[in-house]
């Protein structure tokens, strides 16, 4: 008889157990594993609030380095030093809703390091600045002239440049490490 108290006592502890433990969670779940972000070096983005914006690594197609052998239907219109200054006759780009002629690429000992576009009419200026402001950042103001903007992106430096009592303005890009080196007087590293 004492043997089967005991085993009705266990019986009903087993009973008893079995729906509590059937109530406690499920063991937790691994979760997976999350993706690391491409390793990038700190040179080639900038972070702003919300944003992490990547520096331009060419202008219209044209790599940074890329040398002026390999550009299609140059003409050098000027060297000075180690630099040289080219265009492509009749090329017409556009950025936002605006038209660019007169876009000089400059060259760093042989290597495309910056260029410069013209425009003209302040609604130009405008949609340009709205293009650049949508893709990258609100820009800098140089020397707190609203006229004179600036984008420093990493190593890529965009200026926008309005002159009013010319009704036109300058778009330029500067790779600053191969601009650099010709960016003083004669075509040669400033000093």
């Amino acid at each position: 008889m004492k043997l089967h108290a005991v085993f009705v006592a266990a019986l009903c502890c087993l009973l008893a157990c079995g729906p509590a433990a059937a109530k406690s969670p499920p063991p937790a779940k691994h979760q997976p594993a999350k993706k690391a972000a491409p390793a990038q070096a700190d040179h080639e983005t900038v972070e702003t609030p919300g944003k992490v914006i990547k520096e331009p690594n060419a202008f219209h197609g044209t790599k940074w380095g890329t040398p002026m052998a390999a550009v299609p239907d140059l003409t050098v219109v000027e060297k000075d030093g180690q630099a040289a200054y080219a265009t492509v006759e009749g090329a017409v780009y556009r950025i936002g809703d605006a038209f660019l002629n007169n876009m000089v690429y400059g060259f760093c000992q042989d290597k495309f390091a910056a260029v410069m576009v013209d425009y003209k009419g302040a609604k130009a200026h405008e949609s340009i600045r709205k293009f650049l402001i949508g893709k990258y950042t609100p820009p800098v103001e140089v020397e707190d002239k609203p006229e004179d903007l600036a984008w420093p992106l990493g190593n890529v430096l965009i200026r926008l440049q309005f002159f009013k009592d010319k009704d036109a303005g300058t778009l330029s890009y500067f790779y600053q490490p191969l601009f650099a080196p010709c960016s003083g007087p004669g075509g040669t590293a400033p000093q």
